[in-house]
């Protein structure tokens, strides 16, 4: 009888070992997951805004600048981001008159990240802006001006690193209402491209 449970207990020991050795080797392989999106970030970028401040028709020009926006992560898609832009043009329309035009705006971002290296995303700003001018540009007579800003639109990061990305392309729906004489409202195009940094 006790050889008999000798040769009894010898397999249940080997599937025992097994077993454990089984568990070891998956729990090796497959970590517990760890939150690939760092929680904050800050970014920085060069902007290129076509506008039409000037009443009636078209009155196209183009400012320059740059915009400095920070972003909290609820989780790995949606982050709530706050920006802060501002653009510059000299001699508007060979007026010689020069504009400023700064804007602060917050709303949600979506990134639809696919990829560990490729990161596209969407967002909606909600916010206001100010116009600094001579005259021409707007109807008060002080030429600053104060008034409601969206932007609407996306871009692409390209992570250089784990912390580090390049922006190379933003583009963006950028809708004002500055007073102009005419329908009070703007219709514009930003283009932006920068870096960002992830904690």
């Amino acid at each position: 009888m006790l050889s008999l449970n000798r040769f009894m207990l010898l397999p249940m020991v080997a599937i025992a070992l097994t077993l454990t050795m089984e568990v070891s080797a998956v729990a090796q392989q497959a970590p517990l997951p760890v939150r690939e999106h760092p929680s904050v970030e800050l970014g920085v970028d060069y902007n290129y805004v076509h506008t039409n401040a000037p009443p009636g028709g078209c009155g196209c020009f183009s400012l320059n600048g740059g915009d400095a926006w920070a972003a909290y992560k609820i989780t790995d898609s949606v982050a709530v981001v706050g920006q802060f832009s501002a653009q510059h043009a000299s001699a508007v329309l060979g007026s010689g008159t020069d504009a400023t035009l700064v804007s602060y705006e917050f709303g949600p971002r979506y990134s639809f990240a696919k990829s560990r290296k490729f990161v596209p995303f969407a967002q909606a700003l909600l916010g206001g802006a100010t116009l600094l001018s001579g005259s021409g540009l707007l109807t008060t007579s002080s030429g600053t001006s104060s008034a409601f800003a969206m932007t609407l639109g996306g871009g692409l990061d390209i992570r250089l690193t784990r912390h580090l990305s390049l922006r190379p392309a933003e583009l963006d729906y950028f809708y004002t209402r500055f007073p102009n004489g005419g329908n009070d409202h703007q219709n514009n195009l930003r283009v932006a491209a920068g870096m960002n940094y992830r904690f």
